[in-house]
């Protein structure tokens, strides 16, 4: 999959190959061509459907209803906004409070689970706040959040962590209390200044941060706050750890899913940064485009939180570079007689425009003539044969009369999964008997279980190396 971004003013030209892998499914490759006059129209186009997984808890259902807010704020300040963009933010809100504890906080799913989460919790109500702007957001229900938050709030101004935390880059060491206090510190400042907090990030800003994930929330921490001296400082710090390709990882040596939020937070730093100039938005700009190429082809990304994260930054970034006159010709051609031609002006910037590619393998040129923000997409999809070894989780099913057996377990790298997802396809003709989906919750490591026809879906707090069932 491609993504390339153009902010034209004459004729621009790329080529771009599309190959498959030795190890492909014979017959299943297909691939299709995309464009859109908006850096944020494709995701604006998928908000449904931004990652491909089931919705069915307070996390999950933030990656619909945060970036429906990001989409309604930009569109807002380019002055885009249409009344239908309302509705999706409402109902992700209704929705997000049955996830709500009496005491004010949030967890994956809700009363259910023994005690709020510190981390889900900070990310509510910053969403909730952003959203108060186009919804009605009830005030009680906010302070009633804040007040939880200060309560986890110790002397020194840091934040104790509780709960389960859902996001994988925080794991372990001294560093998971800091960029946790660092997130929260970002989610109140986005709303409004909070003192204690820079308490803690300040002391800690004195001493030597290794952790490159802590660094770039400090730095957006910072920059947001309008520190620059300690802002700048950060961002020194990120560019020595940085790739030097735009094409390659900004941050290695990560999941991609950490890659795409540690970029998106320096993103943000940068365009937060006090005196920002016009260098910081041409160092903007490569890291966009990197960000962008890491996009699916529904404009999400591979997790909850860096799709949220880079969403943001996107639309940050484009409501800093947003220009009004958009009129360009594309045109998409191959060796072979194909050529498809798109035009793309102000009154159609947000259509998403496509045509299927019928050479796979095969390739095309790219032509781009006109003025303005051009955002073309080739989606490349295929299904491989796994070799041995890359199948991180493992499962043995056996099937009786009436009742099949599904025993799993975890294979991956890691000492332990993040909460697993497993979902078992009924036969034709047979739906499952509630009570037995029912008596699965006894475990205690099952989350949740649940029928979404014609899948079983059961929800599993995580498992170790050591552990299957």
């Amino acid at each position: 999959m491609y993504l390339i971004l153009f902010f034209t003013d004459d004729v621009t030209t790329q080529g771009v190959a599309l190959d498959l892998p030795t190890n492909v499914v014979e017959g299943s490759a297909r691939a299709s061509f995309s464009v859109v006059g908006d850096i944020m129209g494709t995701s604006m186009q998928n908000l449904h459907q931004l990652l491909q997984m089931p919705f069915g808890c307070g996390e999950q259902n933030m990656v619909l209803f945060a970036p429906n807010i990001y989409v309604l704020d930009y569109l807002d300040k380019t002055r885009q906004l249409s009344i239908s963009s309302f509705f999706h933010v409402l109902a992700g809100y209704q929705q997000q409070l049955s996830y709500k504890h009496p005491d004010g906080s949030y967890s994956i799913f809700g009363i259910r689970d023994k005690e709020g989460n510190t981390w889900l919790t900070a990310f509510v109500y910053k969403s909730f706040a952003q959203a108060s702007r186009f919804i009605y957001i009830d005030d009680h229900v906010q302070a009633q959040t804040l007040m939880w938050l200060a309560s986890k709030q110790k002397p020194d101004g840091c934040f104790r962590s509780i709960g389960t935390l859902v996001n994988n880059v925080l794991k372990g060491g001294v560093d998971d209390e800091l960029s946790l206090s660092a997130y929260i510190t970002i989610a109140m400042l986005e709303y409004t200044v909070i003192r204690n907090a820079f308490y803690c990030l300040e002391t800690a800003s004195e001493k030597n941060i290794s952790d490159i994930y802590t660094q770039a929330l400090m730095a957006y921490a910072f920059c947001l706050a309008g520190k620059a001296e300690i802002c700048e400082s950060f961002l020194r710090e990120l560019q020595k750890s940085r790739s030097p390709s735009e094409k390659s990882p900004f941050f290695p040596d990560h999941a991609p899913s950490a890659e795409v939020e540690i970029t998106s937070y320096v993103l943000l730093a940068l365009l937060y940064k006090p005196n920002r100039n016009q260098k910081d938005l041409t160092e903007a700009s490569g890291i966009v485009q990197w960000i962008i190429r890491q996009q699916n082809p529904y404009g999400g990304f591979s997790s909850t939180q860096d799709t949220v994260i880079a969403l943001q930054a996107l639309a940050a970034y484009g409501e800093a570079t947003y220009n009004s006159i958009t009129q360009n010709v594309v045109k998409i051609t191959s060796e072979k007689p194909f050529e498809k031609v798109f035009t793309v002006n102000n009154e159609n910037r947000l259509l998403l425009q496509q045509t299927p590619l019928p050479e796979v393998p095969g390739k095309y040129n790219l032509t781009v003539n006109g003025t303005g923000c051009v955002l073309m997409q080739t989606a490349l999809r295929y299904n491989i044969h796994l070799p041995e070894g890359k199948v991180r989780f493992a499962s043995l099913n056996t099937v009786q009369t009436d009742r099949a057996l599904c025993c799993f377990s975890y294979t991956g790298k890691r000492s332990s999964s993040n909460m697993v997802i497993i979902d078992v396809k009924m036969l034709s003709g047979f739906v499952p008997v509630k009570s037995s989906l029912d008596k699965g919750r006894d475990c205690p490591s099952v989350l949740s279980t649940g029928e979404t026809a014609p899948l079983v879906l059961c929800s599993v707090q995580g498992l170790s190396l050591q552990e299957g069932y």
